[in-house]
């Protein structure tokens, strides 16, 4: 090994078993060996001849290894231990033998020849001890193909020295410490039958295709495939690996292309394993087995066996390093040296110390993590999903209530109390049980559970609203209590400063106090409905002390039993007391977050580094931690919050109610399916602190590298990192940042701090310096005041607005028969025959803009409010600056801010299209049609939809067909004009984006500060409910976020060549290349790109944000990043966000075939980070095309 502290850790485990039990079988022997007796002597002369064995292979054969068995009995009378196993279903006897044996041999050898000579060096020695000997011959092709080289062979093994030691390898104290269990059985194969099954119906047996692709494990279709039958559970809901080493033997029927059988040969430390295994191959009815691999295979000998340590029987034992091998399958990475495509690769590569910066994980976090990884490979075999909770009128004997309060703030929170305190937290509930939520591992430090629900699949909640109110709720907003979002950050400084018992006696006293008032009934249920909500946490922290216990009292390591009781003090101390460590801090964060989330409240983590570094730092003055330890704390966070993931999607069960994901006070249909991993963990570190000062100063912190070299070495997709960068920020923060975009997660995403901060300070009148400089990203990308604001959005569509400039008010996407020119959205303007100039044009397309942008705040507006009543949020109010000061829920107008946002979409296709409608219809050098014609064209789709009435089917499909070719040669010339932000360097497409974008945002903001006459009066109603000082914070952005795709549907085609219907691009960012056509993108300078988003109006007024997305190659020069992302910081290149998403096209192309082989590929998703396998083909389709940019 590479890495000393691992050799150190892990050689008590793996240099304790024989030398060759790791090693990849290629050729050998198999030797079954029947005792004639089982004497002493019998004992002393085998255990010779095993150590002679050794000696011979390591003098003679480096190469060769062997493993030596015994059956467990004959073992146990031999050294004087019981070891007990378990029969019963290999005992059953119909499609498995156990034909016993004393004794197995297991010769492994690179070639027959080798083999042979070795066996020939003691067969001699074992006839004077034997009763009889089984020896079989075995052989794989040159590929390692099996199944008349169908198939490849044993990729599901594990393939790194810590997933051998956890599920391969005995761990004791005593003296079998590295020992194993071993099945073995001598299958042939049913070539007739075999030979019946097409190649497709062969690959649905195994669950495999040839080379090795995993084949979705649909419950309908392939719930019976090999692969899925031996996935199998252990008590906690962890899939505990084999190690196969299979080899095929003979010919069948002298035919070199079908080998007899495979004689199977497994390892593994828990010998009733095997047994549930083998139940789960045959099923209820042993007769008919379901694992569909039985009805070609018939077992015809072999038996379990104990497979002793090196120390039993004094051999040579593992050399970590030397003899733990990676499977040729999986070794496929990115040469960057930090960017791994699989998690078996990644957990290799960092157990073994190969990783090229040399600071890998503990051991613990790679045992965490290989455990993380094997519960996403459950996501390929089986589909499961949270089921319905009960109504709060079925659990009122929980919450020791007679009868559902009349309050709706009371009720929820009850529900809230009784999802944390018993049905999602309980040790003993059946729904957490099913659902992995009391799931722990004795090595974390940071314990709890997330939820699997996102944004795109939806949640489960606890119902409290009778019919008559669901009704009620539906008719006025569709809403209902799966509405709330979330989607805010709250203010766990609060939460660390006074402890959940401070809290809730502040909520009890205030309250009380309300009670008293004559018109404080109101103020005082949210007091009661907070109070509750936060003793549900309580109760949480104190079910998990007892999940520790029983780990503890299970777990026979003595390290992990000191680990677990450590953990159940600190939880039972959290119940009642503030954090007092740095590592109580992040378990306090971390079990409210995971409790927001187990109410269906989605939440960002906010600012961590300002927030735990005061603990670090007292720690590491007290001399109670070390920085290596306090990284091993971030890591195991790291790993709490992204240990869910789907990477299946075949099996995504979909959650969603009509209410659920409303963010502005309406229910309805929002885009699923880019959301499928969206968590909504955002971290949000680095940034100035929250000073008033007039020289702003940097916040970074040692805690915030912490994270960032976690954002490295942790492959998940949550959380998603936000860097805020600065000016003058230390290189090493900057440096970190550049590797971490390298090894591929998309993140850190690089905010400016100089200009965001600027924007934030002016979008209201109420925003202070100090609030301005303390935002964090809300669970996607906006930026909003820390703890303090509630946020509500609306999109805007300037794509619309030119198909309307250019159509009389009407959207042409659905043009034709049924709705002629298309759908009548505004006013009619001009006709196209009637705009004469490219000014007249633009001064169109802004009136139908101004019009867009109004109603989008009329929809927010009118619907302001909508929550309260509905779906109160006071478990999230707790902790937000105003709501408890005011006694309002966040839904009530509480919190300090109200952001509001209309988000523009589709901004980069805007320009690119009236720069190409310019260029092709009015400028005189380069006019190539008629603007009506042009309108014409985009209607009929480039030509590929000639419809009527714009195309008269009766002058024939000679008449259509002419017209589709012209249109088709009009989209080659858009298609190849200057796009935006592309580092072109065309002056005139960036100054026509400038005109657009400065126009943008004036308008999104002047309508709410200098509203119209239509707008004003519902601003009015707001004002005269919430009072004279309540305000909104206006802060325009651009966000498509997942929606690039959905928000593509309903665009008819638009003049820069991109198809009806087709993916728009993603937030701020360039045009991708159209989807219809082949990726082949571009590389284009970073440099000249980002010069497109320079300028006030990009930079400080989208104080939203305005997120660009790029590409960047594998092989993009990590000085050349750390040089880029040091411009950006300095503000030397344009824009206020940035994410740079690190992958090549051929990857990309090699992971659309072979997921798994390429499952830790990630990207972004607009507002977060996804695994690019799981994500639908146009998603996939879309990111392949996005352009690349390099320095």
């Amino acid at each position: 090994m590479v890495n000393s502290v691992m050799d150190r850790t892990l050689r008590s485990t793996l240099g304790a078993a024989q030398r060759g039990l790791p090693m990849r079988p290629l050729f050998g022997q198999i030797l079954t060996i029947y005792l004639k007796d089982q004497s002493q002597e019998t004992q002393q002369a085998v255990l010779k001849i095993i150590r002679q064995l050794d000696e011979e292979i390591n003098t003679n054969h480096p190469d060769s290894a062997f493993i030596a068995g015994f059956a467990p009995a004959l073992w146990g009378k031999w050294v004087g231990r019981d070891i007990p196993i378990s029969t019963e279903v290999l005992d059953h006897g119909l499609h498995f033998t156990d034909t016993g044996g004393d004794v197995l041999l297991y010769i492994k050898s690179p070639d027959k020849k080798s083999a042979a000579e070795i066996v020939s060096t003691f067969i001699q020695q074992l006839e004077p001890l034997k009763d009889d000997i089984q020896s079989l011959a075995l052989g794989k092709r040159p590929d390692g193909r099996v199944m008349g080289g169908r198939y490849v062979d044993h990729i599901s093994n594990p393939n790194d020295p810590i997933s051998l030691a956890e599920d391969i390898l005995i761990d004791s104290e005593g003296i079998d410490h590295g020992a194993s269990f071993a099945f073995t059985q001598k299958f042939v194969f049913d070539w007739p039958d075999l030979n019946s099954q097409s190649g497709d119906a062969l690959d649905a047996v195994i669950g495999r295709r040839p080379n090795g692709e995993i084949i979705s494990q649909q419950a309908s279709k392939a719930v019976n495939a090999h692969i899925h039958r031996a996935h199998t559970l252990d008590s906690n809901r962890d899939q505990r690996k084999l190690l196969r080493q299979a080899l095929p033997y003979d010919e069948s029927n002298g035919h070199a292309s079908r080998e007899e059988g495979i004689m199977f040969v497994a390892l593994c430390n828990e010998q009733d394993r095997f047994e549930k295994i083998l139940q789960s191959m045959l099923g209820d009815r042993p007769e008919r087995p379901v694992d569909r691999l039985m009805d070609f295979v018939q077992g015809q000998g072999g038996s379990y066996w104990y497979v002793p340590s090196a120390r039993e029987l004094e051999v040579s034992g593992v050399r970590p390093g030397d003899d733990t091998y990676e499977d040729p399958h999986w070794k496929v990475r990115s040469n960057n040296g930090y960017m791994y495509y699989n998690t078996q690769d990644y957990m290799h590569q960092m157990a073994e110390g190969y990783y090229v910066a040399g600071d890998q994980p503990s051991v613990r976090v790679l045992s965490l993590l290989s455990r993380t990884f094997n519960h996403w490979r459950d996501g390929w075999m089986k589909g499961e999903h949270f089921p319905l909770l009960p109504h709060l009128k079925d659990l009122l004997p929980l919450v020791k209530k007679d009868k559902v309060p009349e309050s709706i703030l009371e009720r929820k929170g009850l529900a809230n109390f009784v999802t944390l305190a018993d049905l999602l937290s309980s040790p003993d509930s059946e729904i957490a049980q099913h659902t992995g939520l009391v799931r722990v591992a004795a090595g974390e430090l940071i314990v709890g559970a997330i939820p699997d629900f996102t944004l795109g699949r939806g949640k489960e909640v606890v119902p409290y609203l009778n019919e008559e109110e669901t009704m009620a709720a539906w008719l006025k907003c569709q809403l209902n209590e799966w509405s709330a979002m979330g989607h805010i950050v709250p203010n766990f400084q609060t939460l660390v400063d006074y402890g959940l018992a401070g809290l809730i006696d502040d909520f009890d006293r205030r309250a009380a106090e309300a009670a008293k008032e004559e018109s404080g009934a109101e103020k005082a249920s949210f007091y009661i409905s907070a109070s509750d909500s936060f003793k549900g946490v309580q109760a949480y922290l104190t079910n998990w002390a007892e999940i520790a216990r029983r780990a503890h009292d299970h777990t026979t390591d003595r390290a992990d039993k000191e680990n677990m009781a450590d953990v159940k003090d600190r939880l039972q101390r959290l119940v009642s007391n503030r954090p007092a460590s740095f590592q109580d801090a992040v378990q306090l964060i971390f079990s409210f977050h995971a409790a927001l989330h187990l109410v269906g409240e989605l939440t960002a983590f906010g600012r961590l580094d300002q927030i735990l570094w005061p603990f670090l730092e007292k720690d590491l003055k007290q001399g109670t931690i070390t920085l290596d330890r306090a990284q091993e704390i971030i890591d195991c966070l790291w790993i709490k919050i992204g240990e869910n993931a789907f990477v299946n999607r075949a099996f995504i069960y979909d959650y969603r109610s009509y209410g659920t994901s409303s963010i502005n006070g309406l229910g309805g249909n929002f885009p699923q399916g880019g959301g499928i991993n969206q968590w909504v963990q955002q971290v949000t570190v680095g940034g100035y602190k929250a000073t008033d000062s007039s020289v702003p100063e940097g916040g970074a912190n040692p805690v915030t590298l912490l994270c960032l070299k976690a954002a490295r070495r942790i492959p998940v997709n949550a959380p998603s990192l936000s860097l805020r960068v600065y000016s003058g920020m230390p290189k090493e923060y900057l440096d970190e940042a550049a590797a971490s975009i390298l090894a591929g997660g998309a993140h850190p995403v690089l905010y400016n701090d100089d200009k965001l901060c600027e924007g934030l300070f002016r979008s209201g009148e109420a925003i202070t310096r100090a609030w301005s400089r303390d935002y964090a990203a809300d669970g996607c990308f906006e930026p909003m005041m820390t703890g303090a604001s509630e946020f509500t959005f609306g999109n805007v569509e300037p794509m619309a607005a030119l198909e309307q400039a250019l159509n009389q008010g009407s959207t042409y996407g659905a043009a034709g028969s049924v709705h002629l020119r298309g759908l009548k959205q505004t006013f009619r303007s001009p006709i196209a025959s009637q705009i004469k100039t490219f000014a007249q044009l633009q001064e169109v397309f802004l009136q139908q803009l101004a019009w867009l942008i109004n109603r989008s705040y009329s929809v927010i507006l009118n619907a302001y409010g909508n929550y309260e009543g509905i779906c109160p949020s006071p478990m999230l109010s707790g902790l937000l600056d105003g709501c408890v000061e005011s006694g309002r829920d966040l839904t009530a107008g509480g919190a300090k801010f109200h952001m509001v946002a209309p988000l523009c979409i589709g901004v980069a296709n805007t320009i690119d299209s009236l720069y190409a409608i310019k260029k092709l219809v009015f400028d005189a050098e380069s006019a190539r049609v008629t603007l009506p014609e042009l309108t014409r064209c985009l209607i009929c789709d480039w030509g590929y939809n000639m419809i009527e009435p714009f195309q008269d089917k009766s002058l024939g499909p000679a008449s259509a067909a002419a017209n589709a070719v012209r249109y088709q040669e009009l989209r080659e010339v858009a298609l190849a004009l200057p796009k935006w932000a592309s580092g072109d360097g065309d002056d005139e497409v960036k100054e026509l984006g400038k005109w657009f974008i400065d126009n943008m945002v004036q308008m999104c903001i002047d309508a709410i500060r200098k509203p119209s006459m239509a707008l004003k009066p519902l601003l009015d109603r707001i004002y005269d409910k919430y009072g004279p000082d309540f305000e909104f914070v206006v802060t325009p952005g651009v966000g498509t976020f997942e929606g690039f795709v959905g928000d593509g549907l309903t665009c008819g085609a638009s003049a820069d060549g991109r198809r009806s219907g087709m993916p728009i691009a993603s937030d701020m960012s360039p045009v991708p290349a159209p989807q219809d056509l082949p990726p082949a993108p571009v590389h284009r300078n970073i440099y000249q790109a980002m010069a497109s988003y320079k300028g006030d109006a990009v930079e400080i007024g989208i104080s939203n944000a305005a997120p660009v997305d790029m590409n960047i190659p594998e092989d993009f020069p990590l000085d050349r990043l750390q040089e880029f992302v040091a411009a950006f910081a300095e503000g030397e290149v344009g824009g206020n966000l940035i994410t740079l998403t690190c992958a090549d096209l051929d990857t990309y192309e090699r992971a659309s075939e072979d997921p798994e082989k390429y499952n830790l590929l990630r990207i972004r998703m607009g507002g977060w980070t996804e695994f690019y396998p799981t994500a639908f083909p146009d998603y996939q389709e879309q990111q392949k095309r996005r352009q690349y940019f390099e320095a």
